[in-house]
């Protein structure tokens, strides 16, 4: 019994010295954390222009699909052109608009696609039309090399959602009135204005 627990204790103290070193597990390549809307999602997932300016570095390099309604007008440059689509609150009107209150601030992304794809769209958004809304899928750039740094999408595809319309615009008699008041206003003060100078002199 005294030798099989000296044999035990003799294993235990030299077995170690005539062993190799130690061979630890490689490490994970660590990646940089995607923001929760982005994490575990496909190539091509929808985004926002709120998502993508909020985690830009994020979002950088990943391909998204964005849509939006195009404003403004085509900039070809080449065989590429710039187009600008807007989801902001704005993007969807009634062919008229009637009291038409602010619903914030306008917001978008520049999308840099081939000229081909970018001629496709025929009504941008203005005052009196509402533009093609658009669907595009490409490649996210937080500061593209490219174009000196700016926030850009470089499309492969593009898809016209649903052509735009024209947006009519009816007058107002509430705020013709309060115009031809003021108008009024204006006129009688300078009248006012000009009898007073006459006294002075």
């Amino acid at each position: 019994m005294r030798s099989t627990r000296l044999l035990a204790f003799s294993a235990m103290v030299f077995l170690p010295l005539f062993a190799g070193p130690a061979v630890s597990a490689p490490s994970p390549v660590a990646h940089p954390p995607l923001p929760d809307s982005a994490a575990g999602t496909s190539p091509g997932i929808a985004v926002a222009s709120a998502q993508l300016i909020e985690d830009a570095a994020a979002w950088d390099g990943h391909v998204v699909t964005f849509s939006g309604e195009a404003v403004g007008e085509p900039m070809v440059r080449g065989a590429h052109a710039w187009l600008h689509l807007n989801d902001d609150a704005y993007q969807t009107r009634s062919t008229t608009e009637v009291d038409r209150r602010l619903r914030g601030y306008n917001s978008g992304q520049a999308i840099w696609a081939p000229a081909a794809l970018a001629l496709r769209v025929r009504t941008f958004g203005g005052y009196r039309h509402e533009g093609d809304s658009v669907r595009v899928l490409g490649t996210f750039n937080a500061a593209c090399r490219e174009h000196g740094g700016d926030m850009d999408i470089h499309a492969t595809s593009l898809e016209i959602i649903r052509e735009g319309h024209v947006v009519t615009h009816p007058l107002s008699t509430r705020r013709l009135g309060l115009g031809l008041a003021l108008l009024a206003l204006a006129g009688t003060l300078a009248l006012v204005r000009r009898r007073a100078g006459r006294r002075l002199t």
